[in-house]
């Protein structure tokens, strides 16, 4: 297993050296076939567009599965290059607009609970968020059923400092980490395995179950809660803003900022993930 975590690691890192407009052109070639042949989740990309966004026209939405394609494959090249990005590189592309908001937070020695989502690049929102200075960010993650790729995102996402933590640990971490200042990064968009595990809200038209596990870290530690609104400046270049969640409803202020940031830029959140199975 170590030897072919090496090997597939290596390829990708040769691949990753590659300048990126060469790679955005890949990224346009790979659309173009997944939109005549692959059709990765396709059935599942166009029914939640026309469950999340039923207002807007047939002709607009179908723009908009095209539109996501675009970004969604430009989205994994860029992540290709996170393997090889040093951290000025990662600091150019993702601006933080008001970086003070968090760190006078960390020089306060209060901990802080990030809500993000799978919008615009949420793997450079890791790699940047992790960069502010003297932040001691700890992320959950749900590990990949391929051991190899799981691997090698663990390393790409922990290269700049950032604590990665399985979801199935996460309570006992928080409970051996309580008395210590950190900030703690949640990816929140994702359906809860359990339906014990959530909280249904109106979101997107829908009722929508969303994960509480970052409310009620928040609540336990006694947190700052900030939404992490990401927006795409131009192909390759993000903007993060942080917005302050009042203590009260957390869950139900992260969606209603969330669907804000996709009704402004729809493209750009991940329609591909079967958001409304459960």
């Amino acid at each position: 297993m170590k030897m072919r975590v090496k090997l597939v690691y290596l390829l990708l890192f040769l691949l990753s050296n590659i300048h990126i407009q060469i790679l955005y052109i890949i990224s346009y070639i790979l659309k173009i076939l997944n939109t005549n042949i692959i059709k990765y989740r396709l059935e599942i990309t166009t029914k939640n567009l026309n469950l999340g966004l039923s207002k807007l026209t047939l002709k607009k939405r179908g723009e908009l599965v095209n539109q996501f394609y675009h970004h969604f494959f430009n989205v994994i090249i860029e992540i290709l290059k996170s393997i090889s990005y040093n951290k000025q590189e990662i600091i150019r592309r993702v601006n933080i607009k008001n970086i003070s908001t968090i760190e006078n937070v960390i020089k306060n020695n209060k901990p802080i609970v990030l809500i993000g989502s799978h919008y615009g690049n949420w793997e450079w929102l890791l790699l940047r968020v992790g960069l502010i200075r003297n932040i001691n960010l700890s992320a959950v993650y749900k590990p990949l059923s391929n051991k190899i790729f799981d691997k090698i995102l663990f390393k790409t996402r922990t290269k700049f400092g950032a604590e990665l933590i399985p979801l199935k640990k996460w309570k006992y971490f928080i409970l051996n980490t309580r008395n210590k200042p950190k900030t703690f990064l949640f990816i929140s968009d994702q359906v809860p395995e359990n339906k014990k595990h959530g909280i249904r809200i109106n979101f997107l038209n829908q009722p929508t179950l969303f994960h509480e596990g970052a409310e009620k870290t928040a609540k336990l530690l006694q947190a700052e809660v900030f939404y992490v609104d990401m927006r795409i400046k131009e192909k390759g270049y993000y903007n993060i803003e942080f917005k302050k969640i009042k203590s009260a409803n957390i869950t139900e202020q992260y969606a209603n900022l969330l669907e804000r940031t996709i009704q402004k830029k729809p493209m750009a959140w991940l329609w591909s993930h079967n958001r409304w199975k459960r």
